[in-house]
């Protein structure tokens, strides 16, 4: 994620299928008053809530604290609880965050598990929902990726990598920025490096910050 004049976008794609949907089912959080950002982060891995937002909207600002049994919905809204944002919903799962005055509220297309923050050159040249069609297809694309090598197919990770896409489409530059350890890492690294997934469209800069989840033996 890159903040200031810059724009990038953090996807956050959890192939070993996240632990609940947004539901009425009540789930133990313990998630302390930080960085908005973190937060939202430590959200989606409780809860596998989509999220999409714009990285301007949450910079600065501070989440509320949640600890205690509540259901996804009850959650976020403790969790915006003060910053002066809210959730639109288009299903029980997906949800953008905005503030109250903005009029971009179109529905979310269907997709997998996935948290998007952006900051994009201004105007924006695609809606919410064409932003969210092309995560989702990379979601996909770099899911199936790992899925298919044996190398990675088995393993349980939780990794952020910083990645550039050239105009075809190849992964050119795969660089892991945190994980559980080295040997991940690299493994992770060799099987993405010199793949092809669609190309970023035109205004959405990179790198892309990309934020991947693994569990051993995960079937689709």
């Amino acid at each position: 994620m890159v903040l200031g004049t810059l724009s990038a976008t953090t996807l956050i794609a959890d192939e070993a299928h996240a632990q609940a949907s947004g539901g009425d089912q009540r789930i133990a959080f313990d998630i302390p008053a930080q960085p908005l950002d973190a937060a939202l982060t430590a959200y989606f891995r409780a809860t596998g809530v989509q999220l999409l937002y714009d990285s301007a909207l949450t910079a600065g600002r501070r989440s509320g604290e949640v600890r205690g049994n509540f259901t996804p919905r009850e959650a976020l809204r403790l969790l915006l609880r003060g910053t002066g944002l809210i959730a639109r919903y288009s299903r029980s799962n997906a949800a953008i965050l905005t503030s109250p005055e903005a009029r971009e509220a179109a529905p979310l297309v269907p997709l997998g598990r996935i948290v998007v923050r952006e900051q994009v050159a201004p105007p924006p040249r695609f809606t919410m929902v064409q932003r969210l069609a092309f995560y989702g297809q990379l979601a996909r694309e770099l899911q199936a990726h790992l899925r298919s090598d044996p190398r990675t197919n088995r393993l349980t990770f939780s990794v952020r990598a910083s990645i550039e896409i050239a105009p075809g489409g190849k992964l050119e530059r795969v660089q892991i920025e945190q994980g559980q350890d080295s040997r991940i890492r690299q493994l992770i690294t060799e099987v993405l490096t010199g793949k092809v997934v669609t190309p970023p469209p035109d205004g959405i800069a990179q790198p892309l910050i990309v934020a991947l989840k693994g569990k051993h033996g995960a079937q689709d």
